[in-house]
């Protein structure tokens, strides 16, 4: 059975004598085709996890030949970009979460916004690290001001 594992969004993950490199977002492990997709969108491979329970995960479509790191010229907003077929984008609301995701700044390319207003937007990609941060610490409970009679 697959289960959606929105828990580990952000992470990249990796089974001991695999060569294959998974990131999870939406819950769902996305396969980075090869190498030069890895390249196009990661400073490092010092975050990898190695995981024997990545089968057990939903699987989302490949992170193919043409997936890279985009920005509308002019904005600061930036978005994986998915290659072929079909081609989506996924916003990274935040630099923390694009942090947390290990892509690389130096990565991004800079297009034309009409090239990426063309392209159906995929959803937000949040990291769960970046969840967290944002929760609230604690409940708070609002209380009742005294009143003093008299």
């Amino acid at each position: 059975m697959y289960t959606l594992r929105d828990d580990l969004d952000g992470l990249r993950l990796a089974e001991p004598e695999s060569p294959d490199v998974w990131l999870v977002f939406g819950g769902r492990r996305h396969r980075v085709a090869s190498p030069a997709v890895y390249q196009a969108l990661f400073s490092g491979a010092e975050d990898i996890i190695f995981s024997e329970d990545i089968p057990s995960i939903t699987m989302g479509p490949e992170l193919n030949d043409g997936t890279c790191l985009a920005r509308p010229a002019g904005s600061h907003m930036i978005f994986l970009v998915t290659g072929r077929g079909p081609v989506r984008k996924y916003h990274i609301p935040t630099f923390e979460s694009f942090t947390d995701f290990g892509f690389n700044e130096g990565a991004v390319i800079d297009v034309p916004a009409l090239i990426l207003e063309a392209v159906e937007l995929g959803g937000e990609l949040t990291s769960a690290f970046e969840r967290t941060r944002r929760a609230p610490d604690t409940i708070q409970i609002p209380t009742q001001a005294s009143t003093t009679e008299g």
